[in-house]
C-alpha cells in the first residue's frame, strides 16, 4: 500500500532532484523514494551501532603520547558527528 503526499520543494532541489533522477534514468517519484529508503537505512544503523566504535584503534597507535595529539585522535573523520 502506497500514501500519497505533497512535497513543497525549493526550486533549486527540485531541479537537483529531477537531474539526478534523469542522469539515473528513473522517475522523480521513484529517485526521491529511494534516496529517503537509503537515508534512512543509514539513521537505523547509525541508531544500532556501538556509540564507541570510532574510538576502536585507538590503543595500536604508533604515537604513545595521546595527551599531545588528543585533538587529532578525538576529531579525527571517524569520531561521532563527521561523517
Amino acid at each position: 500500500m502506497s500514501v500519497r503526499c505533497n512535497l513543497t520543494l525549493p526550486e533549486d532541489l527540485a531541479a537537483e532532484l529531477k537531474a539526478a533522477a534523469r542522469r539515473e534514468g528513473v522517475s522523480l517519484a521513484r529517485f526521491i523514494r529511494r534516496t529517503l529508503e537509503e537515508r534512512l537505512d543509514a539513521l537505523r544503523n547509525e541508531e544500532t551501532s556501538d556509540p564507541l566504535a570510532w574510538l576502536d584503534g585507538l590503543a595500536e597507535l604508533d604515537d604513545t603520547d595521546l595527551a599531545a595529539r588528543a585533538d587529532d585522535v578525538l576529531y579525527r573523520e571517524d569520531s561521532p558527528g563527521r561523517s
